[in-house]
């Protein structure tokens, strides 16, 4: 009499994550969302050191990730990339507390983009206007120093008008970065 394989033996049930329970239209979808935080550590791996260390990962996961980034080009290179995007799906809430902390990281890199592109308008508008933008200008920030200011828009339209480098325009930037907003 032969006897099925499975009877009298109890298998035990392994949990599945959360984003294996989602809702997917095909395997393809399950594929891709599976890429998506792998995608995730290689994007870990292209932070400094020191912002990773800032993140507070796991030290199992901090190691992994750290290896990644010393890794040169090759089938382990690979392997440790599908390893940390398997440490990462295995534990749902420090994926979701990650990619918290990497869009936070996001929205502050926006925000000084932002802060730096005012910065260059105000420096361009002050240097081709002259005085009427600079009297615009201290409006909005009084203790700014006029004297100072002036001297640098003059020097870098002079700059300017015989083809020089922006040395004057480059210190007009610097201090406009360096008032308190």
């Amino acid at each position: 009499m032969v006897r099925p394989r499975n009877v009298g033996r109890v298998q035990a049930k392994k949990e599945i994550p959360d984003w294996e329970q989602e809702e997917f239209e095909s395997r393809t979808d399950i594929k891709k969302a599976a890429q998506a935080v792998t995608d995730l550590g290689e994007q870990l791996a292209e932070m400094t050191e020191t912002q990773i260390k800032k993140l507070q990962l796991p030290a199992t996961l901090q190691d992994a990730v750290l290896l990644l980034k010393r890794m040169d080009k090759g089938p382990a290179l690979k392997r440790q990339k599908l390893y940390i995007g398997r440490y990462l799906r295995q534990d749902e809430p420090l994926l979701m507390e990650i990619k918290a902390k990497l869009a936070e990281i996001e929205a502050k890199k926006k925000q000084q983009n932002a802060h730096f592109h005012k910065l260059e308008k105000w420096r361009d508008r002050l240097i081709a206007e002259g005085d009427s933008a600079l009297h615009d200008f201290l409006e909005i920030y009084p203790h700014a120093d006029r004297q100072q200011i002036r001297q640098w828009i003059r020097n870098a339209q002079k700059e300017q008008e015989q083809s020089k480098p922006p040395k004057s325009a480059r210190e007009l930037f610097k201090y406009l970065k360096g008032l308190e907003w």
